[in-house]
């Protein structure tokens, strides 16, 4: 019980007013937790930290790690896994052997954040602990987070060590992660969003593998079922460390996490697992079953618990096994379902991919009624509050409406509900149109209001209305069969359209028709209109026109041909519009492919061949071959080298490939014209690079060949023989000197959070962290040797922004290093930075040397007889002497000084320079 509880309100009220909040006014904030009323930070005034509930507002990847001795697997934490774990975990791992959790501020913020780090040592030397992330590092007393926006990741490895000892059962241990302190830009502490608060403490216990005990294994990430779902259920296993006496019997409480409440997420069989001393050793399965649970969740986490153990044998009497962790990913999207009028697949719209729905159809004179214009609508996804579906059409007076709306309940949400137009005469021959449905959503929801994509649906009017007694008719998405929207298919492809009427006709119609052109295109010779199918437009009907389009060997590109249409004969007599066709053509004229690679510095070439694919040419086919012209990109700097034969020709008679030849099987033919193309050598560090080979053909009167188009660009690699350029930037912000405990490797942390729009990639500052290479230094780093940024042999470039004229080394070469990882900065191609007098942090001469300073502290200045300093700001850790704030460390830096050049200097450390920063 809290201290303040034993106190009378007025009392309190009394004492209140005589105690000093001056660092608590102002600044509690939504985040913080109230006890009985206050805050957290009142609560840590009366000796009651214990009881203050941790900050939300610092992520921590897994608060509670759980190694085992003889563990199988080593996680690391990921940005890109679903379970934000990697490897992803499978019932084939009993147990981490090493875990990686991973700190950073929730929200964006300026300035810097810091949270002090303790450790118990429950485990003493069984559990080893570094930062890994930056690192790996000794574990720091602090945490430094800086930036303008979110921080960039910090994080913990814990790593059992497995002593082959039969341990005493301890307590996890502990990483306490303490009350924050935030500051601004000069190092001021701020009262910001986290000053104040305590982040969340981690807990690491580790499990003995030589005592009797419960091994258990992981279970792999599983998806609610759906439509897109394929791993719906998953299991984990369950085995005695050692031969029980008696039974042991364990309980399995698939509930036990508030996110599985009612099973929403999963379920767990069997409940109970019982071993004898026959089967302690023999894996027993839970298998988990996923459940949809219809709402929009993302990747939810649940634990299921494995109680502790019953048994006779005094040893397996009351063990608790490690809990499973399952990841259930999310499989309910919100948007809507559709199923059309013809039933079938659904068609599920998510997002903007699904534009338009097709496929309907009314007509004017109202024959079809709704037939071919309903479909079936229901939401994907369960949501908060009544969702709204309000119609609108712009076919003006063609069609009516006759569901203008339609209300979906959090209750009804996936029953379907049926749209429904019809046709409606405008006394207007306009031929067939196309008209739009859409709708708009109210809702409070504000999901389906205002972020949830809906489709539209495009419904063909055709016009029988009038004066038009047959009509020819079908349905939206189909070309009108008019001379701009003509029918068409590919070679041995068939379209099809009907011819209804305005009314039914008192006894059947015929229809004569004829295809201009037999060798594109056939049609039956009539077709049939009767009182059954007058108004309808289905498959076997008798009033259906099925056109053929047929399959030649020519290569003749797109055929127009005309299907005209008769006057008809029998209940009614009228002449329908002709229907227009076209017939695309399956004959390649070319097929081209290649053979090996140029690469630069070499004689390697790649031998491109080229077949023909039409029938056999009755004068010479030429193929003129060149290099691709570029007006931008790398490819515009020359890629493109040697083309040894140009014009290529197939002459009069070739063979030509089988119908059924592709690109790959031309390299194989004997009737193939071949030639060679070599790439051009520079002396960038570009990796390989693609160009283009460009084919125009000699015009001629071949009647294949004549209307057939040029074969489509090949592109070909071409190989590179620099090592790897590597990007190099230049903070745009300035930093002090002072890098907190982590010295470079918080300037490695202020790279990766600073990198200029478009540049990616890992980063390591370009500095030392002391005069000698000092390695009772946690955190050092000396030229050519520990912890250098530099490789050997390569180029480095700077790099400014994704474009290739501000970040290649072809535009922008910094220095190419020697076989030592060395250069020389005062002969560079060009300057680290375009700013006049910029200067940087980089504890070293001009001549990759480490630095002494010249003006340095002594021990008397410092009030400090124990001090051995260590030149460049104390290893880049601190601005002033420790014991006399008055006297100032110093480190050195390089000035830009034009033409390649950099010039060495001193500074205080409590000045802002900015950082020089090299991709690894």
């Amino acid at each position: 019980m809290n201290f303040y509880q034993y106190i009378r309100p007025s009392l309190l009220v009394l004492f209140l007013s005589l105690f000093s909040f001056q660092n608590c006014s102002g600044q509690v904030s939504a985040g913080d937790t109230f006890l009985f009323g206050f805050s957290e930070r009142f609560d840590k005034l009366f000796g009651n930290e214990a009881t203050v509930a941790c900050s939300t507002d610092v992520t921590i990847t897994t608060k509670s790690v759980s190694l085992v001795e003889d563990g199988n697997v080593s996680a690391s934490f990921s940005t890109t896994e679903d379970s934000g774990i990697t490897p992803a975990p499978t019932d084939t791992d009993f147990g981490y052997s090493s875990f990686e959790t991973c700190i950073y501020p929730s929200s964006p913020f300026s300035g810097s954040v810091e949270i002090p780090v303790s450790l118990s040592s429950n485990y003493g030397s069984r559990i080893t602990s570094t930062q890994s992330v930056p690192g790996p590092l000794a574990l720091p007393s602090k945490l430094t987070f800086t930036g303008n926006g979110l921080a960039a990741r910090q994080c913990f490895r814990f790593t059992r060590v497995d002593d082959a000892l039969r341990n005493p059962v301890v307590d996890p241990m502990t990483v306490a992660l303490g009350t924050m302190v935030q500051k601004d830009g000069s190092g001021n502490v701020t009262s910001g969003t986290y000053s104040g608060k305590d982040a969340c403490d981690i807990s690491v216990s580790l499990e003995d593998d030589e005592a009797p005990g419960v091994r258990v294994s992981n279970i792999r990430v599983m998806e609610e079922p759906g439509p897109s779902a394929t791993t719906t259920n998953g299991t984990f296993k369950v085995r005695l460390r050692t031969q029980p006496t008696a039974n042991v019997t364990i309980p399995i409480n698939d509930v036990y996490d508030a996110v599985n409440v009612g099973n929403r997420e999963g379920v767990a069989n069997p409940k109970t697992l019982t071993f004898t001393n026959a089967n302690y050793s023999v894996d027993q399965v839970v298998t988990v079953s996923s459940v949809d649970d219809l709402e929009l969740d993302g990747l939810k986490s649940y634990t299921i618990e494995l109680g502790k153990t019953t048994s006779t044998d005094s040893e397996y009497n009351g063990i608790k096994p490690r809990n499973v962790v399952v990841y259930n990913l999310d499989q309910s999207v919100p948007g809507f379902t559709v199923l059309k009028f013809s039933g079938g697949s659904t068609i599920s719209s998510a997002s903007s991919s699904i534009a338009t729905i097709t496929g309907f159809a009314t007509d004017e004179n109202n024959q079809f009624g709704d037939k071919y214009a309903n479909f079936q609508i229901r939401l994907r996804s369960k949501p908060t509050n009544n969702v709204t579906l309000n119609f609108t059409s712009n076919c003006g007076t063609k069609c009516t409406i006759q569901t203008p709306s339609l209300v979906f309940t959090p209750t009804d949400w996936n029953a379907y509900q049926t749209f429904r137009a019809i046709g409606n005469t405008d006394s207007a021959n306009s031929g067939n149109q196309d008209y739009t449905v859409s709708f708009t959503v109210s809702s409070s929801d504000s999901t389906y209001s205002t972020t949830v994509y809906k489709p539209n649906f495009s419904i063909r009017s055709c016009d029988n209305d009038g004066g038009r007694l047959i009509q020819p008719c079908n349905y939206s998405g189909s070309p009108f069969g008019t001379n701009s929207s003509r029918l068409s298919a590919q070679e041995g492809g068939s379209t099809q359209i009907w011819l209804i009427t305005q009314t039914s006709p008192a006894s059947p119609v015929t229809v004569g028709l004829t295809s201009d052109d037999l060798t594109e295109g056939t049609v039956p010779t009539n077709v049939t209109i009767d009182s059954s199918n007058f108004n309808a437009m289905e498959t076997g009907a008798t009033n259906r026109i099925a056109l053929t389009h047929v399959d030649d060997a020519l290569v003749d590109l797109t055929q127009n041909w005309l299907v005209t249409t008769a006057t008809s004969t029998g209940g009614l007599v009228y002449n329908p519009s002709d229907i227009y066709a076209a017939t695309t053509d399956d004959e390649k004229a070319f097929y081209v492919t290649h053979t090996g690679s140029p690469r630069e510095g070499t004689a390697n070439v790649a031998t491109v061949h080229v077949c023909l694919g039409g029938n056999n040419p009755s004068q010479p086919v030429v193929l003129n071959i060149s290099c691709k012209t570029y007006t931008s990109g790398e490819a515009a700097y020359g890629e493109c080298g040697t083309i040894t034969t140009s014009p290529i020709t197939f002459p009069i008679g070739s063979e030509v490939e089988p119908a059924n030849a592709s690109d790959a099987g031309c390299a194989n033919s004997a009737n193939k014209q071949s030639f060679t193309v070599s790439g051009l050598d520079d002396s960038y560090a570009d990796g390989n690079q693609s160009f283009d080979i460009r084919f125009a053909m000699v015009a001629n009167t071949d009647t294949n060949y004549s209307v057939a188009t040029n074969p489509a660009d090949h592109s070909i690699t071409n190989e590179d023989d620099e090592p790897t350029g590597k990007k190099i930037f230049t903070t745009a912000g300035t930093y002090k000197g002072e890098m907190g405990t982590d010295g470079v490797f918080g300037a490695d942390l202020t790279c990766n959070n600073n990198k200029p729009a478009g540049v990616s990639g890992t980063y390591k500052a370009l500095i030392i962290s002391n005069s000698v290479g000092d390695t009772s230094i946690a955190n050092h780093r000396v030229p050519g040797g520990v912890n250098w940024v530099l490789s050997s042999n390569y180029h480095y470039f700077r790099c400014t922004g994704s474009g290739y004229s501000v970040c290649s080394d072809e535009h922008t070469r910094l220095f190419i290093t020697n076989g030592s990882a060395s250069f020389s900065p005062t002969t560079m191609s060009r300057d680290f930075s375009t700013t006049a007098a910029d200067e940087f942090w980089t504890g070293m001469t001009n001549t990759l040397t480490p630095a002494t300073q010249a003006s340095t502290p002594n021990s008397a200045a410092c009030n400090d007889a124990s001090l051995v300093y260590r030149h460049n700001c104390h290893g880049f850790n601190y601005e002033t002497c420790t014991t006399n704030a008055s006297t100032f460390f110093y480190g050195e830096i390089w000035v830009r000084n034009g033409a390649g050049s950099v010039t060495s200097a001193e500074r205080r450390c409590d000045l802002q320079k900015k950082l020089i920063c090299v991709e690894q």
